[in-house]
């Protein structure tokens, strides 16, 4: 598939924040990835809610899913299922959904360590041989792309997107950012096209970030690429405690989150959505704004 520049997508808004939001225990280290062994129905449930709520697409629950991540939980072993098990639940939502239009399902991909934490990118073998696992696992279910999500560094976006190249799927790439509205390890977007631009992603976007860090990055994503580009930040609270999230009122409520969706539209985003601590009554709100 590719964006339609002329058009507006809307993602989803959090998976992981929202299993927590309705009583599920997410602890680390599985997040998002503890519910599709205890209680996967609840995902059906939460993609349902957004795809009536406006989402045109729904990212499968592969967060966690790694088989680096799912061996520190002694889980290693369920590696394969775990994954296929997470598209599938999207899927079913999908079939279930009594919405017209199209719904695309994106394949989720990110760090192998902390997405917060640069300094714990392992090698590059290990980046290979562990993102290429994953890649080949996803490739051939419905997914419809993959969706490399809140990367820190251009160095492990970089291996992962050449992993997912050779399939022949297309890709998205998002990062997360600074302050100052650059990659989070202090790599540039300039950078980040130059680099990426053999493999051919179908978007660069900004995730995982408050609402004004992810405006910084738009206005200097906007600037240096041809490809459709977007933002889906962070709604109520901030990353902390056991669980990995802490509900707090301190940072974007819906219509602070909203405004800022805007103004990303109006500087050329295409895709617009929502991460940690948005619910699908964000989504409900973001996918009412126009071009």
């Amino acid at each position: 598939m590719k964006f339609n520049k002329t058009k507006t997508y809307y993602l989803a808004g959090a998976t992981g924040t929202e299993i927590l939001r309705r009583g599920f225990p997410t602890k680390l280290p599985l997040w998002s990835a503890q519910v599709l062994f205890d209680k996967p129905e609840l995902l059906t449930d939460i993609y349902l809610d957004y795809i009536r709520a406006g989402a045109d697409i729904i990212t499968t629950n592969t967060f966690r899913t790694q088989r680096r991540t799912l061996a520190k939980a002694g889980v290693g072993y369920e590696t394969e299922r775990i994954n296929r098990l997470a598209v599938d639940l999207a899927v079913k939502a999908r079939e279930q959904s009594d919405v017209s239009r199209p719904v695309y399902i994106a394949g989720c991909m990110t760090t192998l360590e902390d997405c917060y934490r640069p300094d714990l990118i392992p090698s590059d073998t290990e980046l290979n041989t562990e993102h290429t696992e994953q890649v080949k696992i996803l490739w051939d279910t419905p997914i419809d792309f993959f969706l490399l999500e809140t990367f820190n560094s251009i160095k492990e976006a970089r291996i992962a997107a050449q992993a997912v190249a050779q399939t022949g799927k297309p890709f998205a790439v998002s990062f997360t950012a600074n302050e100052a509205g650059d990659i989070l390890n202090g790599d540039t977007w300039e950078e980040a096209v130059t680099v990426l631009a053999p493999f051919s992603p179908i978007a660069l976007m900004v995730n995982c970030v408050p609402p004004d860090i992810a405006s910084k990055a738009i206005q200097k994503i906007r600037k240096v690429t041809s490809i459709p580009f977007g933002a889906y930040a962070n709604g109520i609270g901030k990353a902390g405690s056991d669980n990995g999230w802490i509900f707090t009122k301190e940072y974007a409520d819906i219509d602070t989150y909203c405004r800022s969706c805007s103004d990303w539209i109006h500087e050329g985003a295409t895709l617009i959505g929502g991460c940690c601590g948005t619910t699908h009554t964000y989504t409900e709100a973001y996918s009412c704004l126009k071009r």
